[in-house]
Parts: C-alpha cells; structure tokens; sequence
C-alpha cells in the first residue's frame, strides 16, 4: 500500500509542478485586482500516520488525501464591487480516529468524508460570493453576500490560517471553540451562505482599523434546507498594520452567538455564546508570533476555555528565503458543567512542529510532527502522535 501511495504522489506531483511554473499565482481574495477574470488555486496532497490512538479501522494507520481548489474572482469597476467563486474538490477522509479527542481534525485538508479510497472524489462549490464597495456612503464600507466561508473576514491570522501552507491540526487553523468546538454556523465543508457588513479605517501612514458584523446560517440552515431564520451572528474589531516601524502585525477581538449549537451533553440545540481574541506580530522580518484565545459564554460544550499561540521562522535565517519552520502549542479546558456529570477534567495539551520546503517556484513540501497529551481531556488515555507530509502546489 505505501508503494501504490508513493507511485500516485510522485506522479500527481510531477505534473502539477510542470503547471506551477506556468501559472501565476492568484491574489487572495481582499487584494486588488484588475478588471479581468483571474483564476488560480492549489493542489495538496497529505500522507499521515497515526500511533497511540484506537482508529475507527485499525488497519488504516496510515492514511493519503488530496485536495483540489480552483478560484475565480474579478473585479467591477463600475459596480463597483468584486466577485470571487471557489470550486472544491478531492479524495480521501484522512485519519478517522475512535478515541475521544476535543480537536476535529488532525488534518484540516482532509475533505472527502468517511471514505478513505482515492476514486471516491467528492466536489462542491464552496464559496460565492459579490463584495459591494458602499465609498459614496463612506470610504471603506462594504457589504459582502453570498456562500461565504466566514474565515476569510473573521478570526485572520497570517501565520495559523491555511492548512494547504501552515500548521494542519485544526486547533491551530481557526480559533478552536469556533471550528472544533462547533460554534460557527457552517456546513460540513467549511462554509456557509449569508452576509457580512464591514467598514475599513483608509490610512497609509499608520496601522488600520476595521469592524466587521456578520450572519450565517445556522443548524440546517447552512444547507439552505430552512430558511436563514436564528442565524449565526459574529461582530469583530480589528487593528492591523505597522504596530512597530516595518514589522506588520494584527490584534482581533469577537464576540459570537449561535442559537443552533449542539449541548455537548443531551446533542440537543441550544443558544451558545462565546468571545475570542486572535493576533499576530513580526518580531523581526522573518520571525512572527501567533496567539488566539476563546471563552465560552452561554450553553454546554466538550471545552469552553482555549489558548493556541506559536512561532513561524521563515528561512532566509539559513539561505532559503521560501522555506518556513513553525511551532504551535494548545491547551483546550474541558467545560466544567461537562465535567460535573461525569467527563474528563483535565487539559488537552497539542502540539505540532512543521518544516516546509520550497522544492521550485509555487511547490512546497513539507514534514509535519504532531502530539496531542491526554486527548479529550482524559489523562488515563496514551498520548497521540502523528506523523505526516504534505506536498502544496499553487497556480
């Protein structure tokens, strides 16, 4: 099995690499962008190995996935406004483990389900959606509607954002209690229709402020299976810019409510309410620093207290500029409630150490270690450990 795995990813690889260095890549989708049709995406591909836990089939310790982005955007001048489309596609669930553990993925790229096999190809659109500039109203206020994934406007971090680049364990991805606690309003794929109102501080010389309120649909309402009604709602404030003389950085506070969440311990809906904090800060050019942080409010979860923060040194420091090297740490406090009838009490510790690689232009590989000490809270149960490389094509 590992030989098949080996031959399908060094021959997907070579092909794709011939394609990255033809394309170039795509602007993300606040940045600028002319008034023609642009398009691009990245091609992933993760193995992972598993030990220390009970797996849902144990003889799938080992497990390969591979995922497929395509984006279209453009922008329009007489709108004005922009337009950006996200087609997602790919193969292969990742590693399904049985044992209880608070993060919802040690691989946030995987995307295909409860299938494991490379033919069961599963695709969806994932996002579109029209961003409408309001500057006759006031300079820097937009609204945003469509199926959104709402990560791309709330709780950013340069450094702890993209698991097809950076950290892959979904604690370290998104704030925890939103994505892997199950607070945010958004389908099984990540995403979600609704609408977003946002105002931008215009500044050139001097750090930026931005505030941004947002509803998402909620429960069965992320399928458009009901109506919008009791949406997911989130507000935020963020300041990003030169916070210290050219070193970028980023401080985000938000507060949410879901009136559709899970009780983590009847699984009946019920209204939840939590706040979170997210930052980022280059120490130097090439150092930065991460930290989010989430409290939970109202309602009943596995873990309602999160800490996740770490460190990216990019590569110049040894002569390969493309390169990275990140460690993330996490600590998530099970929910006292929880644990008065009857739940583990004590903290899920995790860890992840990558080093990323720039094979050519637009291709990285990367080596990611991954450990997570008594998961879901239970110190009797063996720490985890998961071993994994991931290979990212952009074009």
């Amino acid at each position: 099995m590992s030989v098949i795995f080996r031959n399908v990813f060094l021959s997907l690889a070579a092909v794709f690499t011939a394609m990255a260095h033809a394309q170039t890549p795509l602007d993300p989708p606040l940045e600028p962008a002319n008034s023609e049709w642009q398009w691009g995406g990245s091609w992933t591909v993760v193995g992972q190995r598993l030990s220390g836990a009970d797996m849902v089939d144990s003889s799938k310790q080992r497990q390969l996935n591979t995922r497929l982005d395509l984006e279209l955007q453009r922008e329009f001048s007489q709108l004005p406004g922009r337009f950006y489309g996200q087609l997602r596609t790919g193969s292969g669930s990742g590693l399904q483990i049985n044992t209880p553990v608070f993060t919802s993925a040690v691989n946030t790229t995987a995307f295909a389900g409860s299938d494991n096999h490379l033919h069961d190809i599963k695709s969806v659109l994932a996002q579109a959606w029209f961003q409408f500039d309001l500057d006759l109203v006031a300079k820097g206020l937009s609204v945003v509607a469509g199926k959104i994934d709402p990560t791309v406007f709330f709780d950013h971090s340069d450094l702890a954002h993209d698991e097809s680049m950076k950290f892959m364990n979904n604690i370290f991805v998104h704030n925890p209690m939103l994505d892997s606690g199950g607070n945010y309003g958004i389908d099984e794929n990540g995403f979600s229709p609704g609408a977003l109102v946002q105002y931008e501080t215009q500044h050139e010389d001097q750090a930026n402020w931005m505030w941004s309120l947002g509803a998402f649909g909620a429960g069965n309402g992320t399928n458009l299976d009901q109506s919008p009604s009791n949406p997911f709602l989130i507000a935020q404030l963020r300041r990003f810019g030169q916070f210290f003389p050219g070193l970028q950085g980023s401080a985000a506070v938000y507060f949410w409510t879901n009136p559709k969440a899970e009780n983590a311990l009847t699984a009946e809906p019920e209204k939840q309410s939590g706040w979170g904090f997210s930052g980022d800060q280059q120490i130097r050019e090439d150092l930065a620093v991460f930290l989010r942080l989430s409290h939970g409010g109202r309602g009943v979860r596995s873990f309602d207290r999160a800490v996740t923060y770490g460190v990216e040194q990019k590569g110049t420091l040894w002569g390969l500029p493309e390169d990275h090297i990140g460690l993330a740490i996490g600590r998530l406090q099970p929910d006292p409630v929880a644990v008065a009838n009857g739940a583990p009490a004590m903290n899920e510790h995790s860890l992840e150490l990558l080093y990323s690689h720039a094979m050519c232009t637009n291709w990285w590989l990367s080596a990611d270690f991954q450990r997570i000490r008594s998961p879901g809270g239970d110190s009797t149960l063996p720490s985890m450990r998961v071993w994994g490389v991931r290979s990212t094509v952009k074009f």
